[in-house]
Parts: structure tokens; sequence; C-alpha cells
């Protein structure tokens, strides 16, 4: 017979798969903002918003990047979630998980190297309750 705490750690589980996408982690930021400090045709605080089964991206000029959730992953040492971005679907950015030591963004091209992006900054996630 199954105990509670198991039963219910499976729940959590299957709610969390459910609300996300099918790759959501208690540990994915719901929301952040990050400011490029590269070059950037529209410079400024991007709001990043986890809606399902993604996150939106909204820059200063109002205009929104869609992305996908497409797995979990390493990189650079940091666990966190890869992202695709749907307008440009060979464009993809890694966003650390919002209990990493860094809280870093690194993104992805083709055939390029992982590139550091940013730190997030302003952070909320789910409260985990295990």
């Amino acid at each position: 017979m199954m105990n509670l705490g198991r039963f219910l750690s499976i729940f959590m589980s299957l709610v969390l798969l459910a609300a996300g996408g099918g790759e959501a982690c208690a540990d994915q930021p719901s929301y952040f903002t990050f400011t490029p400090h590269f070059k950037d045709p529209d410079p400024g605080k991007r709001i990043w918003e986890k809606r399902s089964p993604g996150y939106v991206e909204t820059l200063p000029s109002g205009r929104r990047n869609t992305f996908r959730i497409k797995k979990q992953a390493t990189v650079n040492g940091l666990h966190g979630t890869i992202v695709q971005k749907v307008e440009e679907p060979s464009f993809f950015v890694f966003i650390a998980d919002s209990e990493a030591a860094r809280k870093e963004l690194w993104w992805w091209r083709d055939k390029g190297p992982w590139s550091f992006m940013g730190t997030m900054a302003q952070i909320r996630a789910p409260m985990r309750i295990d």
C-alpha cells in the first residue's frame, strides 16, 4: 500500500507536468527581468513570464517573443530549462533554475557554442513544498 507522502509526491509531479506542457519543474522561475548588456536594437529591461506551454518575453518597445519549453538541462554547471523561440526555431535560451547559485541566462543558435546572455533579476518562482 502506498503511503500518503509518496502519493502526494506523485500527485504534485503530475500536477506540475500538466500545468507546464510536460516539462514543468518547481524550480523554473515564473517571472523574472533581464537587462541586456550587449548591443541591442531594443535596449532596456525585458520581462519574462511563464505562460503555458512556455515563456513570453516582453521587450521595452512592447514587442513580445514566445518560447516553448524543450527540456531540463545543465549548461555551464547550472541546472535549468532550455526554451526554443517560436518565431525563430534555431534560437534557444537556457534559463537557470530559480534556486541556482548563479541566476544566468545563456543563448544558443544553430551550431555555435552557448553564449552568456545576462543575469536574471526580480525572480519569482513557485514555492517548493518538499
